[in-house]
């Protein structure tokens, strides 16, 4: 006798991490509330927009300044070409207004909202983090103007959000880019050395010791001119000092020519791309006292937290000691007095210099919006740079907000948003002979309105269904 063997074990495949299966009643959420909620911003004017949830990777690193790189689900298509899951909206609006809709919407200004997937991949610690994978964004986008109406606007619609959806205790932490670089243009600072600065505006403000430890990175990252290079590489930079790039180019290529070998390989990079990062490193750097002057200013402004009123108010002193352009001040204080009494802020607004991240090719304000729990469920801005980054022939003045679903879900309260559904009728037929008629009759009921389930198998139970028919 031969023995029976059993099949050969397969590995299941399973779901990926960071990844998420709704059910049916979670799913139905989701839905009424995006729905509830592209009906209010609806109500401001904004028409619906679909585009594509796949897009070319370079689009997205033209915005972000290759911040999201790391982030982003990238791979190449079958045409060899390379491609990103989408990880935010804004920049395929943008790539759509310079495509089309400039000119096929009739109006210098636009307003469009969106609602679909974003996919971004968070390392975290273990990888990937929990906040990993897709998720859901509902936002909205005014290209078209730098009115300071329509930064109030925006603000009006990101405050009305998690009203419309019963979330109480909202702030809306608000700064300017403007303002800053207003600031910074005083100190005379490279674009690099500002990017720097932005970047780490959450943390100078916090203590003398993190202002310290900031100019020391800014050592580590030559942004410091001279600082922190090794003695053959500041000969190098005195060697090439004030040579146009060609020739320092030049100059470097034929160093590296001297000091190669195949004893001493270059790596996976090429000379040319070699000489490129040593030029910019032995280029870059600005002066360290204007590093730490920039960077004391900043840090005061990091510093300005609180009543929109009193923060101006602060905000304009601090301007006018760096014996800066009050212009954005000026502007800043406008918005701040033009949405004073706007139902959806009152009470909610408040102003936070140390919002100011690094994003490329933002200006103008930047605000989030953060739940009674400090949770932040949305933010946005103005980015009247990003049309020139993808390819626009002029600056576009735009402005958008966002908000991920997932958190405004969690930040309901209990009971909020619950969805009705018809009343769902098993239709049973008695026999075999009966199911045309059993057919005709769950047809009979949709038509009414309500939901009708066939019984496709030969014992299924009635539980879930209000009534059950027997034909």
């Amino acid at each position: 006798m031969i023995a029976a063997t059993a099949p050969p074990a397969t590995n299941p495949v399973r779901r990926l991490a960071g990844m998420k299966d709704i059910p049916h009643t979670e799913y139905r959420l989701k839905q009424a509330v995006q729905a509830h909620l592209s009906h209010a911003i609806a109500t401001y004017g904004y028409n619906a927009l679909d585009i594509p949830i796949i897009e070319p990777t370079e689009l997205f690193l033209r915005k972000s300044g290759g911040d999201l790189a790391s982030q982003m689900y990238s791979f190449n298509d079958p045409g060899s070409n390379a491609v990103s899951l989408r990880p935010e909206f804004t920049s395929s609006i943008m790539r759509h207004y310079l495509e089309s809709a400039a000119e096929s919407e009739g109006s210098s200004v636009v307003r469009w909202q969106y609602a679909g997937p974003v996919f971004r991949y968070d390392l975290g610690h273990p990888p990937p983090a929990e906040n990993s994978g897709q998720f859901t964004q509902v936002g909205a986008e005014l290209i078209g103007s730098n009115s300071i109406l329509a930064d109030a606007e925006m603000l009006s619609l990101a405050a009305e959000i998690p009203t419309e959806l019963g979330i109480s205790n909202c702030r809306i932490r608000l700064a300017d880019l403007d303002v800053l670089d207003s600031v910074l243009d005083t100190a005379g600072l490279s674009d690099r050395a500002r990017a720097f600065i932005v970047a780490n505006m959450n943390r100078i403000g916090d203590s003398a010791e993190n202002l310290t430890r900031t100019l020391q990175r800014a050592d580590e990252l030559h942004i410091v001119s001279g600082r922190g290079l090794p003695t053959d590489e500041v000969d190098l930079a005195e060697a090439v000092a004030g040579l146009p790039d060609g020739i320092a180019r030049s100059v470097l290529a034929g160093f590296m020519q001297w000091n190669t070998s195949p004893e001493t390989p270059l790596g996976r990079r090429t000379p040319d791309e070699i000489v490129d990062r040593l030029l910019r490193k032995l280029r870059g750097g600005d002066a360290a006292d204007a590093i730490e002057v920039g960077l004391e200013m900043a840090g005061r402004l990091a510093r300005v937290r609180g009543n929109p009123a009193e923060s101006v108010k602060q905000v304009r002193e601090i301007v006018a000691e760096a014996g800066a352009d009050p212009a954005a001040c000026d502007r800043l204080a406008d918005l701040v007095s033009l949405v004073t009494d706007e139902p959806t802020l009152t009470g909610k607004l408040e102003i936070d210099f140390s919002l100011a991240r690094g994003i490329a090719y933002y200006n103008g304000i930047i605000f989030d919006v953060i739940g009674g729990d400090g949770m932040v469920l949305g933010g946005g801005g103005r980015y009247d740079a990003l049309a020139l980054a993808l390819g626009g022939r002029k600056r576009v003045p735009a402005l958008g907000m966002a908000y991920t679903l997932e958190s405004l879900l969690t930040s309901m309260p209990d009971g909020d948003g619950k969805t009705t559904e018809a009343d769902r009728v098993l239709v049973r037929p008695r026999s075999a002979d009966s199911n045309r008629a059993a057919m005709r009759k769950a047809s009979e009921i949709r038509r009414q309105g309500g939901v009708a389930v066939l019984q496709v198998d030969e014992h299924g139970a009635a539980a879930g269904y209000s009534d059950t028919i027997s034909v």
